[in-house]
């Protein structure tokens, strides 16, 4: 099946396990200061499960499926197959589209092999990245359009929370086919 829209929309954010709240420093109340993003500290990763007062004696349930505490690596394979309606970074209308894709300290990068003049480019690119959950769990990919002077410009980017889909139930039916062809 290919989806229309984001797989996070699709299948709830993939927070059918772990769901993903905010941490704030300061005031508990965001009406009090107008920007709540300034006192973000970062986020807690759980679930929550309340239980009647009869079954909170037996065997937890909440402890099903939860990972051990400890590190896990994991190897993460992205699919770069294309781009549509870039936004032009050229005076000629166009853009030299590439992608970086960064998780962590690590990147890589299809920047040798951009794509001259075109808003919507096709890639066809895989890129392998070795993470490490918890510690880097969210992966950024950003495509920026290749200038010969001066720096590279910033076209859009989006980031994807690798922990989430890693955990969740639908993490084996989010794939793309054996076999891409233009």
């Amino acid at each position: 099946q290919i989806y229309s829209s984001e797989l996070e929309n699709e299948f709830g954010h993939f927070e059918d396990w772990l769901c993903i709240f905010p941490l704030h420093r300061g005031k508990a109340n965001e009406e009090e200061d107008g920007n709540e993003d300034e006192h973000f500290v970062g986020k807690y990763k759980g679930s929550f499960y309340v239980y009647p007062t009869e079954e909170a004696g037996t065997e937890p349930r909440v402890s099903w499926g939860v990972p051990r505490n400890r590190p896990i690596k994991v190897l993460v394979r992205v699919y770069i197959v294309k781009a549509t309606n870039l936004s032009p970074a050229d005076p000629n209308g166009k853009a030299d589209p590439y992608v970086v894709v960064t998780v962590g300290q690590e990147q890589k990068d299809t920047k040798e092999r951009y794509i001259p003049k075109q808003l919507n480019p096709v890639f066809g690119e895989v890129v392998e990245l070795t993470v490490s959950f918890p510690v880097e769990s969210e992966l950024t990919v950003a495509v920026f359009d290749h200038d010969l002077v001066g720096s590279d410009d910033l076209i859009g980017e989006t980031k994807i929370d690798l922990e989430n889909r890693f955990y969740s139930k639908h993490r084996a039916n989010c794939g793309v086919a054996s076999q891409y062809d233009m």
